[in-house]
């Protein structure tokens, strides 16, 4: 059976092409494998340096410390702070100004520990102090919202911690919905969960930028300019229709003048 030239034609194609792209695969592979190769070697080399064993060591115990710090002392510290802005308000109203601010409660227990922030900066204490501060606080304000177990697990109300849930649709496109959490159980959270909650419980208007503030400023500076323009046009406009009924022109200095002359080519008198 014979094949017709231009099926001969396209099979000698495929088969071409089917060859390149056997040789573009086989080179691709020898690439990898030689990548990996060398990775392995630079791996080999670096787990065999003698330095090694000391500063695993040291990264262990880092690490421990952190998780520590961040998962069981700042809970513990929480609770203490919770426990020290009751008493400060305990039975009559105090006078201590700011007691229930971050700022306040931040200094002083800076001084209670001698940390001395301008001498040597802990970036990890300082963290650990701000966010039990900010349980702290939360905690006093809202109670049913928040808590600390016996064995420092932080707890809060389900909704607060995950105001909006996903909600799976099944055999829609999209896959899912976002929906308002309504629960108000209480649900064990990591320590980070702290400062997303802060910030949505006490917004502030300080983290505007300065472009946002240069625009309400001058805002300001017009709405205040329109109004005193006002006032002076119709204190002017009496001064200039004195003087289009042949007042003295020199009782009027030349700021009047000047502003006369404006205002007679905005309003078109005659």
């Amino acid at each position: 059976m014979s094949i017709p030239l231009k099926n001969k034609n396209n099979l000698k194609a495929k088969i071409h092409f089917a060859g390149y792209s056997k040789n573009i695969k086989e080179i691709n592979m020898t690439k990898t494998i030689a990548t990996e190769l060398e990775n392995n070697k630079d791996s080999d080399f670096l787990n065999s340096l003698k330095a090694n064993e000391p500063l695993k060591k040291v990264l262990f115990k880092a690490k421990n410390v952190s998780k520590t710090l961040m998962s069981d002392i700042v809970p513990q510290m929480a609770k203490a702070v919770n426990s020290l802005m009751v008493e400060i308000n305990s039975g009559k109203k105090t006078s201590l100004k700011d007691w229930n601010t971050i700022k306040f409660l931040r200094q002083h227990l800076y001084n209670l520990s001698s940390y001395d922030r301008s001498k040597d900066v802990n970036s990890a204490f300082e963290m650990s102090i701000t966010r039990a501060i900010k349980l702290a606080i939360m905690m006093y304000d809202n109670k049913d919202e928040f808590e600390v177990s016996d064995d420092n697990e932080v707890f809060i109300m389900s909704k607060v911690a995950t105001p909006m849930i996903d909600v799976k649709l099944k055999g829609q496109k999209g896959g899912s919905k976002k929906q308002k959490n309504t629960s108000e159980e209480l649900v064990e959270v990591n320590t980070g969960t702290i400062d997303k909650v802060y910030s949505a419980k006490y917004p502030t208007t300080s983290r505007s930028t300065q472009t946002k503030d240069t625009k309400i400023n001058f805002g300001s500076m017009a709405v205040n300019f329109e109004k005193e323009l006002e006032i002076t046009i119709s204190s002017k406009l009496k001064k200039v229709t004195v003087l289009k009924q042949g007042e003295d022109t020199r009782k009027l200095d030349s700021k009047y003048l000047k502003l006369g002359e404006i205002i007679h080519h905005k309003v078109n008198l005659t």
